[in-house]
């Protein structure tokens, strides 16, 4: 993740001797698949974020697919992504066998464009999926009545929102499920993984034969029963190991992002050509600092010249093979993707090294 020679890295996992002591036990407990370490990673999630149930899968994509299955979503339906997302989550819909409608974000918080999103509903939708963008809560307010009153699922991707909040709630807790991922970048990582939260029983218990070949409890590889159709994406006590080294340090990660905004905030509260995005203090939690700026390309060349990481946004969706589309339909994706930049954002990440990042975006932006 980061390149050999960047002095100041974009982000990247922050592992040492708690992970290595954990992981030395369930080696030598023999019992490397999921298991015990597996539930009691589910079970520290789900308390964290109080939702009622938390099942581990091996990705995010695997999560937002087989939360989709878990709903009955498959060929001939039709579900609504936002156009600015990493395009695993259309991919996670299309590991469904349904299609992707994608649909405009809103300029402000680059989430879902409810509007918008009520407007694309059609006879085949059976789904919305919505993604929190670096930890922005997509308006819940309206889409959860909306998707309620339409008959549709709502699966929340909350892939990049582990402890941040909207409207008093844990991001992960709305719709019919939320989920989130234990990728490299994120604040909890265990190289990969995700996992599915909700408060829905029926489908946590068909989540569960889902992830494990058709079993809703542990089996012995032999003469189990198989009463339904399931596949194998388990979330190993390998990985779980590693995961709950890092919930035991979970509130000082939050803290040390919310620092870490508050730095670059004051840094760049003034300086032209940058715009800083609405930020909620008390209960947003930003993954990674990001700012919209112009001139990004040049910022990025700049940065990099002194050994500085960052990540321009991702391209929009319709602009991606898979999902080409015309311009015109997403003025508001084409608008943020092209100038949204994320800043360093390590664990590591000093007050001191936050100003030489802004420093350098001024004197660029400067001329």
């Amino acid at each position: 993740m980061t390149p050999p020679d960047e002095r100041i890295p974009w982000f990247r996992p922050q592992v040492g001797a708690a992970e290595e002591r954990r992981l030395a036990e369930v080696l030598k407990s023999g019992y490397i698949n999921a298991g015990e370490v597996t539930r009691e990673f589910e079970e520290r999630v789900a308390e964290t974020i109080g939702a009622g149930h938390c099942v581990a899968v091996t990705s995010g994509t695997a999560a937002i697919a087989l939360a989709l299955m878990g709903k009955g979503i498959g060929p001939g339906d039709e579900v609504i992504v936002p156009d600015l997302t990493f395009i695993a989550t259309a991919n996670a819909v299309r590991l469904t066998g349904a299609e992707v409608k994608l649909v405009d974000v809103e300029t402000g918080r680059f989430t879902l464009d409810v509007d918008r999103t009520r407007a694309a509903i059609g006879p085949r939708t059976r789904a919305v999926v919505p993604v929190d963008v670096n930890g922005r809560g997509a308006d819940y307010t309206v889409l959860e009545p909306m998707c309620r009153d339409e008959g549709l699922a709502l699966i929340c991707d909350s892939a990049e929102a582990l402890g941040s909040k909207y409207a008093g709630r844990f991001l992960g807790t709305f719709g019919d499920a939320g989920i989130f991922s234990f990728s490299a970048p994120k604040t909890i990582s265990s190289g990969q993984g995700g996992m599915i939260a909700t408060d829905d029983e029926d489908l946590a218990y068909r989540l569960r034969e889902l992830r494990d070949q058709g079993r809703r409890s542990q089996g012995t590889g032999g003469n189990d029963l198989h009463p339904v159709v399931g596949f194998n994406f388990k979330y190993t006590n390998l990985q779980a190991a590693v995961a709950l080294c890092q919930m035991d340090r979970l509130a000082d990660r939050l803290d040390h992002f919310r620092r870490r905004d508050r730095w670059y905030r004051d840094l760049l509260a003034d300086c032209p050509g940058v715009t800083l995005p609405p930020l909620d203090d008390g209960e947003e939690i930003r993954q990674w600092t990001d700012i919209l700026v112009d001139r990004r390309d040049d910022v990025v060349a700049a940065l990099a010249d002194r050994g500085i990481g960052c990540r321009p946004f991702w391209y929009p969706l319709h602009t991606q093979a898979p999902d080409k589309a015309p311009d015109d339909g997403f003025p508001g994706a084409m608008a943020v993707s092209y100038r949204g930049l994320w800043l360093p954002s390590s664990f590591e990440l000093t007050r001191e090294q936050a100003e030489l990042t802004a420093g350098i975006i001024r004197q660029t932006l400067s001329g």
